[in-house]
């Protein structure tokens, strides 16, 4: 059994100790699992890595995301997790949120904005923030109109959403799906910022999901065939409303949080999946 790892170089370096977590689980399960890298790889027509062709594995754990690289793989027969749907629907945040509105859950209101910020938004406070961006980088709270005007000037020439603030600032949930289960839930909360991303600096805790929140992530989990994702929600008037999907989801809070060896679980996921 073989398989790809990839990544790009700048994510392969700062995640070196998650990227052995899943050699040593491959080690264990006798798997030959290559890191490949997106820089060393292109077609032509055949896969060249390195300038090298190299053979197509049984499965490919793709850690970047690019539907266009998913999409060639599973022309070809390899599975690819996530898939390339998930990878072209869940890195757009305004193709998220409307596939999600349509199962039923609440989602925050919000308005798309095809190149950088209109000169007036329609309401301010407002959320601004880039459609594929992630880890909270490029979200700008815009409380008056100097706020906004320096967001607009940051978004330039981006694809974008504005959406409405809820109440519950710095405060969200992170639900770690494995499949169609959760695996773990992590309250995220800042008291300085309006993200509470623990890439941050926001503290974490594990949560045990309501009813409500249990229903929300199992209707999403029906929607999309998940490998390894994470479901991410903020909460308005106590309430949870959907955020986001975290298609290629970190897994340092994880970690810190719990004694689940996620790569390793994740990699025996793929192992019975492929196996039926």
């Amino acid at each position: 059994m073989t398989g790809w790892l990839i990544y790009d170089a700048f994510e392969a370096e700062r995640n070196r100790a998650y990227i052995e977590s899943y050699f040593a689980s491959a080690k264990k399960r006798g798997v030959d699992l290559s890191l490949l890298l997106l820089e060393d790889m292109c077609w032509e027509p055949e896969l060249l890595v390195s300038g090298h062709v190299r053979k197509l594995p049984d499965f490919v754990i793709c850690r970047r995301p690019v539907p266009s690289l998913s999409e060639k793989l599973e022309s070809l027969g390899v599975p690819v997790f996530n898939n390339s749907r998930i990878s072209r629907i869940c890195n757009n945040k305004y193709l998220t949120s409307r596939t999600v509105a349509g199962l039923g859950v609440p989602v925050a209101e919000e308005y798309w904005h095809g190149c950088g910020l209109p000169a007036c938004p329609p309401e301010l406070p407002c959320v601004a923030k880039p459609v594929d961006g992630h880890g909270g980088q490029g979200v700008f709270l815009c409380r008056d109109a100097a706020e906004y005007a320096a967001a607009a000037e940051s978004l330039a020439g981006r694809e974008c959403v504005l959406q409405r603030p809820v109440s519950d600032l710095g405060r969200d949930l992170r639900v770690y799906m494995l499949g169609c289960e959760p695996v773990a839930a992590c309250l995220r909360i800042s008291d300085t910022d309006f993200r509470s991303n623990f890439c941050l600096g926001g503290r974490a805790e594990l949560h045990t999901l309501t009813a409500e929140e249990r229903d929300y992530v199992l209707r999403i989990a029906a929607e999309f065939d998940f490998g390894l994702a994470g479901i991410d929600f903020i909460y308005d008037g106590g309430r949870p409303v959907f955020n986001e999907i975290e298609d290629v989801v970190g897994a340092r809070m994880l970690y810190a949080l719990t004694d689940i060896d996620i790569a390793d679980r994740y990699l025996a996921f793929i192992l019975e999946k492929i196996s039926h």
